[in-house]
């Protein structure tokens, strides 16, 4: 049915009489009102799904991370075959209060003061947030304190939802003066918030130790807290690996008294110990003086925490002139029994090379420059093999390089001069001076010489223990260095050192000992030239002459007061560790004392 308009046009009618074109613009906007809700349903079922679900979660749940067990660290006691705990996770408690479920504040502070008498003023201020659920009072109890404070309040009848104890687990290192640079601490890390390893094995193992995290789903109440009841792990934390050092307990601590002994007595500014296994590079122990104690590493200045077996380099002195010699007897170009005219003075360019003390010494042999500790005669040896196999030498000795010990902050040394090709500087250095190298790589050439030629890295771990189950480290060797032959032949003359040379304090009755000291000159800093202080060196290995020597022992004294040279302050100290570990290895005598 329809009508015409004005115009004459006409107007379409349903039965009811109402224009078809207004019941189709209601259709319309039905159908678009419908597809609104529609595509804000899809929106927020669908788009927003996630994040509404975590508004609404956030209303009564709530995660929270599981911190993992950080890893222990144990070392060895060869006496027992056994182990002992180094670096343990003790448990302490933090004690906080529930400020809004208080109904006497008043007589809750003067309680909390008594208890906490240095805390009053904060104690306050934390009591009269009324609306506050959560106030730390006190850190790092522990378990008796934690107890005693339990008594007190139970007595004055607190509500037991007013307060609470959180128990954390607290690194502790339980060898005070033992293992400062060794361990390293549990610090603050760069963010000031997260705790990280620091120095030594915290640092360099940190990944490991850590751990990783997990986390737990709980319901919570009205006020914010967990409820207890009906708690879901959505992710188990998996703990931190534990450490077994090679460093042997017994041997660190003579080592490490021994060394602070010394140290004192001689009024020197430090020193440093060190004892490695020759056959697989195990350290037995690894001493600094001073160090410093892990569990209060806050009072103590930033620059102690360094290692100086591995972080600080010096020029060694005449305790490198064993390398020189194995670079040359090796090459064939020079035996013990070779010798040369020592007129006292070696002229190069410009400068002038003397002995100690302007000693001459005339005709001697190789066996007397090692002896007798003579610089033209490690001059004459480097000479002979020639640059550039003294260069390589030097270099597959592991001088200049990492080690890669298992401890933070090792430096590579500096032998550098060796690359400018100029005579003065190697000839310096076949003597110990104008290149520097650190205590970690000359004890680790030694034992090569000690262990056939072989070249092995130094460890200090025996094995880990991740998720239950050791891995037992496997022996890294780096390569021959020498031949077997030279290897033993520099026994020989390093054992001729202690026995006929100047270093016979060095000597143990009844063992045979090889070695060589090194008094080296400090150079002035910022300027040419070397000043009147020096640094005392010893690296020894024995018992020579019986299969593989039982240990490498380094010994080293930074500017000592009382005496002159090395075979009167380190020598005796090697003597006194190597006497020692003998007696408690329980090595029998080669020959009677």
């Amino acid at each position: 049915m329809f009508r015409r308009g004005r115009g004459g046009r006409p107007y379409f009618f349903n039965q009811t009489g109402v224009p078809v074109w207004r019941i189709h613009i209601l259709l319309v906007f039905f159908l678009l009102s419908g597809g609104l809700i529609l595509l804000q349903l899809f929106r927020i079922q669908v788009l927003k799904h996630q994040a509404y679900l975590a508004q609404a979660q956030e209303q009564y749940q709530i995660f929270r991370e599981v911190q993992p067990k950080r890893g222990e660290i144990y070392w060895q006691d060869l006496a027992s075959r056994g182990i002992a705990s180094l670096v343990i996770n003790k448990p302490v408690y933090n004690f906080f209060v529930v400020p809004k479920l208080i109904k006497e504040p008043s007589q809750t502070a003067v309680l909390l003061v008594s208890i906490f008498p240095d805390k009053s003023a904060d104690i306050l201020a934390k009591i009269n947030r009324r609306d506050d659920p959560y106030a730390l009072v006190e850190t790092s109890l522990e378990n008796q304190a934690k107890e005693k404070i339990s008594q007190i309040l139970e007595r004055a009848k607190w509500p037991a939802d007013t307060y609470g104890f959180e128990e954390e687990l607290k690194r502790y290192y339980l060898e005070n003066g033992l293992g400062g640079h060794l361990t390293g601490f549990l610090g603050i890390a760069a963010d000031g918030k997260t705790r990280s390893g620091q120095y030594g094995l915290e640092e360099y193992y940190d990944d490991l130790l850590r751990g990783q995290a997990g986390l737990i789903e709980a319901d919570k109440d009205a006020s914010g807290r967990p409820i207890a009841i009906g708690r879901r792990i959505v992710k188990p934390a998996q703990d931190g690996a534990d450490i077994i050092l090679t460093i042997d307990r017994n041997i660190q601590y003579k080592s490490c008294q021994a060394l602070a002994e010394r140290v004192a007595e001689f009024q020197a500014t430090g020193g440093t110990v060190i004892v490695m296994n020759p056959a697989d590079g195990s350290i037995y122990a690894l001493c600094n003086y001073p160090t410093f104690d892990p569990n209060n590493y806050q009072a103590v200045a930033m620059g102690n925490f360094v290692d100086p077996s591995l972080a600080n380099s010096y020029e060694p002195g005449s305790v490198f002139k064993p390398i020189t010699m194995a670079a040359a007897i090796d090459q064939k170009a020079v035996t013990p029994r070779t010798s040369y005219l020592d007129t006292g003075a070696v002229v190069i360019d410009k400068y002038t090379i003397g002995n100690a003390h302007s000693k001459i010494y005339g005709q001697s042999t190789m066996s007397d420059v090692l002896d007798k500790s003579i610089n033209t005669g490690a001059i004459f040896a480097f000479r002979a093999v020639g640059q550039e196999n003294f260069r390589h030498y030097v270099n597959n000795f592991g001088f200049g390089k990492l080690t890669g010990i298992e401890l933070a902050g090792e430096s590579d040394g500096d032998v550098h001069t060796l690359d400018l090709n100029q005579e003065i500087y190697y000839a310096t250095s076949s003597f110990g001076q104008g290149i520097t190298v650190t205590p970690m790589q000359l004890i680790t050439a030694y034992a090569a010489i000690a262990r056939g030629g072989r070249l092995v890295k130094p460890t200090i771990i025996k094995s880990l223990k991740i998720n239950g189950v050791l891995k037992n480290l496997p022996l890294q060797e780096i390569g021959q260095v020498i031949s077997p032959e030279t290897a033993e032949t520099m026994s020989a003359m390093l054992t001729s050192v202690i026995e006929n040379g100047f270093t016979k304090r060095a000597q143990v009755p009844g063992y045979k000992m090889a070695g060589k000291t090194g008094t080296a000159q400090i150079p002035n800093a910022g300027e040419k030239g070397y000043s009147e202080e020096t640094i005392h060196t010893f690296v020894g290995f024995g018992p020579v002459g019986d299969g593989m020597p039982a240990f490498v022992i380094l010994v080293k004294l930074d500017k000592p007061q009382t005496v002159p040279f090395a075979d009167s302050s380190s020598a005796p100290l090697f003597a006194e560790i190597a006497k020692f570990i003998l007696d408690y290895l329980q090595i029998p005598p080669q020959t009677s004392p």
